[in-house]
């Protein structure tokens, strides 16, 4: 395994993001819609992504500001050959403390029920599923409290 590290993205990074996001979802089948791509119609400024090697982006993950101190975990991608080491924990750790810096009482994200991986990552880190729509699985997981 060559050396990575996990950075902020940058707009520079966003065709790198969407591709990978789109050969993830095409290796789970799932249809590629533009508003599931990260990067796709906004900021970056709550993305981070995993480079590797020559400048390689193997991995991302992203947040957004929701509603009543909740924020969205939008997006979590690795590439298939960087799995199993760990960066998807340091993806969704560093998401958590960012948000949580920012405000945020609660992190959600809704998760495809064919990505099993993701799922046994964010019960690892504490999130707790919630009602899903069938297709995804829901979770949330608390960050703080209001003082």
């Amino acid at each position: 395994m060559t050396s990575y590290w996990v950075r902020p993205a940058r707009p520079a990074d966003r065709k790198a993001v969407t591709e990978l996001a789109r050969r993830v979802r095409r290796e789970f089948h799932l249809a590629v819609r533009g508003a599931e791509v990260p990067g796709g119609g906004g900021s970056v400024d709550l993305m981070w992504v995993v480079e590797a090697g020559r400048g390689q982006i193997v991995g991302c993950c992203g947040v957004r500001e929701g509603t009543n101190g909740t924020w969205e975990l939008h997006s979590l991608y690795l590439a298939p050959d960087w799995r199993g080491f760990g960066l998807g924990r340091s993806l969704v750790e560093q998401a958590m403390r960012s948000a949580q810096g920012a405000g945020a009482l609660a992190l959600s994200c809704s998760v495809p029920a064919e990505y099993a991986e993701a799922t046994a990552l964010l019960r690892g880190l504490g999130f707790v599923e919630q009602a899903g729509d069938g297709t995804h699985l829901g979770f949330t997981r608390a960050l703080g409290q209001v003082s």
